[in-house]
């Protein structure tokens, strides 16, 4: 019967020596990864904000802002963009 080796313990390259880290590594990733989370939760609660505001002096029907949105985010062609815009203020100018 042959012997399988799944580690290599003769050849350390550099990412090897990378590979050692401490409880404080752990705890100081946490603690920047939880800053963030944060930050991101506020960054959201203020768009919510923000758009709930903007909702309540414009009113823009939400199907067609819902859609304006969902292409901004596709990145899908302009003149699809262009096409939603022009719904939208045929809805005002009627």
């Amino acid at each position: 019967m042959s012997v399988v080796r799944i580690f290599n313990d003769a050849e350390e390259t550099a990412e090897d020596e990378n590979t050692t880290w401490s409880v404080d590594d752990v705890k100081d990733y946490v603690s920047q990864y939880m800053v963030y989370e944060q930050q991101i939760k506020d960054l959201q609660d203020s768009r919510r904000e923000w758009s709930a505001d903007f909702l309540k002096r414009k009113s823009i029907p939400k199907k067609e802002l819902t859609q304006a949105v969902r292409v901004a985010r596709q990145e899908l062609d302009m003149d699809v963009v262009n096409e939603i815009y022009d719904n939208i203020v045929d809805l005002f100018v009627d």
